[in-house]
């Protein structure tokens, strides 16, 4: 956890619905690039990719799909705490 920053979890939820980097960057109101370089960190982080280049966009790893739930109900969980 101390490699991660909960911008970095926003920007991976975002990846997860989007599928897709530059949908994720327009969504989170940021720059390609920025989202980019976050997946990158987001890949150290998590000891390996969570989305891999596929036809039509990004496509989820079985982490990615094992971390989409878990994330979405603690950024909602977050989203009403604050």
């Amino acid at each position: 956890m101390r490699r991660l920053d909960l911008n970095l979890l926003v920007t991976l939820d975002a990846l997860l619905a989007e599928h897709n980097v530059t949908r994720a960057a327009e969504r989170l109101h940021l720059a390609q690039p920025t989202v980019s370089l976050q997946l990158a960190r987001l890949r150290e982080a998590f000891g390996g990719p969570l989305l891999l280049p596929g036809p039509r966009g990004m496509r989820p790893t079985a982490r990615a799909d094992e971390l989409r739930q878990p994330l979405r109900q603690a950024l909602e969980a977050l989203t009403q705490a604050v």
